[in-house]
């Protein structure tokens, strides 16, 4: 017997059938929305700024500058992976290293320590019509809050360097009032020590505190006499029986998390620096990583080892491009264990520098275990590289490869892989 049901289920089925339909559409498209903001978020997690730019660009093309800064600002509460020993297996990003990348994005690079939220910064986006009008008008502001917050006597931080987007007027502010800063200065001293507590709070000082890795508040008078040279300026003390903080610490910067980042580059503390990750700390990172190989040079213990890993992981997890450079030189070490972590760190820096350095490293070693990490290193990049592809083809057709067949095959073995990661 055939079954009849009535017209009034069928209807009711159609309905229940759309609105499923519905929901699997509405949750495709959230899929795929998170999706861009994961990419998002994994990119500006490893410093690759121009993929960040490429990703922004074609979501602003494809769905509108408001949609854009909403994955943008939606970015921050998802969290990227880091490499093994870098930290956490997964992370958010971290508030300075997304500042920097954000301040880069709407270049206004050297700007990053002026007094105003990151909350603010994406609520001042969101009334603009594209990224070119964001970054114009975020210009104008950024230039009038550092003026008054220069002129206020706070400096530090402010990158004046040959990429910074600050206007000739505003750096000749900022020089004059350095000038003024280490002119004016007056250091106590107190049992033989030089208490150096207001030189790490004027920009020039800072600088030069943090590229002689100088830790702490209190050096002796051979090291000041370093401190000195360098600053090539004279700097008048007065001997007293006790330590006088000066009230500009408890101010400047005017940017809190600043203010956080100073203490940490003053206390070489790694954990924060590491937490914070910017790139105001590569000086300290390098120090304490060439201070440790030292320590390690001498001992071979397996704690100072340890300590060279925890060094050579923040400085992975900051991800500066100078760092790249210092594991260059790391990646020929004799030891071949400094070397293969060397190598390790520079296959998680995914840009044309490390691909070229490990390509290089890989044409020109004989020794098989440096050989085997680097090709594991060069096939991680990858990953995430995509010019790598093109930088070990161009390197299969020198002449002078000493390992021409590894790298033939790591080629076809890389290009065989599906790069679908930007699709």
């Amino acid at each position: 017997m055939k079954l009849r049901f009535p017209r009034g289920s069928q209807l009711v089925e159609d309905k229940h059938r759309e609105s499923i339909l519905k929901a699997v559409k509405y949750r495709v498209r959230k899929s795929e929305e998170l999706q861009l903001t994961q990419m998002i978020a994994d990119a500006i997690g490893e410093r690759r700024t121009r993929d960040l730019n490429d990703l922004l660009s074609q979501i602003e093309q494809d769905q509108g500058w408001s949609k854009t800064v909403k994955h943008l600002s939606q970015a921050r509460k998802l969290s990227y992976t880091l490499p093994i020993g870098a930290g956490p297996h997964k992370t958010l990003i971290e508030d300075l290293k997304y500042r920097e990348t954000l301040f880069f994005l709407l270049n206004c690079t050297g700007f990053e320590p002026i007094n105003i939220t990151i909350e603010e910064v994406l609520s001042r986006l969101e009334n603009e019509d594209s990224l070119i009008d964001a970054s114009h008008s975020f210009h104008i502001e950024c230039e009038a809050i550092a003026t008054n917050q220069i002129e206020s006597g706070d400096t530090l931080f402010f990158d004046i360097g040959p990429d910074s987007s600050i206007s000739a007027n505003t750096v000749e502010l900022i020089e004059r009032v350095q000038r003024d800063e280490v002119a004016n200065l007056s250091l106590w001293k107190h049992d033989g020590l030089i208490d150096i507590h207001p030189l790490w709070y004027c920009e020039k000082g800072r600088q030069v505190l943090s590229q002689l890795g100088i830790r702490g508040t209190e050096i002796d008078s051979e090291t000041f006499d370093v401190v000195i040279s360098v600053i090539q300026q004279e700097l008048p003390t007065t001997v007293s029986e006790k330590t006088c903080v000066k009230e500009k610490s408890l101010i400047h910067p005017s940017n809190p998390l600043y203010r956080i980042l100073l203490t940490s580059l003053i206390n070489h503390e790694i954990d924060s620096l590491s937490f914070h990750s910017s790139k105001y700390s590569y000086p300290i990172l390098k120090f304490m990583l060439e201070n440790n190989l030292d320590d390690y040079e001498n001992s071979q213990s397996s704690s100072a080892f340890r300590n060279i890993l925890s060094c050579v992981n923040a400085h992975v997890r900051v991800r500066t491009p100078e760092s790249t450079v210092l594991f260059e030189n790391l990646a020929h070490s004799k030891d071949n264990r400094i070397a293969t972590t060397a190598i390790t760190a520079l296959g998680n820096f995914y840009n044309e520098a490390s691909a070229s350095t490990l390509v290089n490293l890989l044409c020109t070693s004989k020794n098989n275990e440096i050989i085997n990490t680097t090709i594991r290193a060069i096939k991680n990049v990858s990953k995430r590289c995509f010019e790598t592809k093109f930088i070990v083809k161009s390197a299969t057709e020198s002449q002078s490869c000493t390992n021409n067949g590894r790298l033939k095959r790591l080629y076809k073995e890389i290009w065989k892989e599906s790069n679908n990661y930007y699709l």
